[in-house]
């Protein structure tokens, strides 16, 4: 079982990464948009694969994973941002990548964290 948190407050690119997670392996979703939505979906259900936005309409995906991590442990992360200079701290992440981003960017990001189960 791969479950994945999509950490994005813009509906239309949250769909469209949610879709890529789905093609490439993820046998479940859970959406959030605001930072701390993030951690209590992540504490309801730990995700295997975290993909995630830096700036939030509240907060902001690397302070989300952050918490995430100190309380759930060490899981894959994908930053998907049109802000990657204020990935901050990120050094952990398998990958940051830069919107606009082609799905098939996404995809091979996913498929290189995804847990061999999925």
């Amino acid at each position: 079982m791969c479950h994945v948190l999509v950490i994005e407050d813009d509906w239309l690119v949250g769909e469209m990464i949610a879709d890529v997670a789905r093609d490439g392996g993820a046998t479940s979703i859970e959406r959030a948009d605001t930072e701390a939505q993030a951690v209590a979906c992540a504490l309801a259900r730990p995700p295997s694969v975290i993909m995630s936005d830096v700036r939030l309409a509240e907060g902001t995906g690397p302070a989300a994973v952050w918490q995430i991590r100190q309380l759930l442990g060490p899981r894959p992360v994908i930053f998907i941002t049109g802000t990657p200079e204020e990935c901050e701290p990120c050094d952990y992440a398998a990958a940051i990548l830069s919107k606009p981003v082609a799905p098939a960017d996404i995809t091979r990001a996913f498929k290189a964290v995804v847990p061999a189960q999925a």
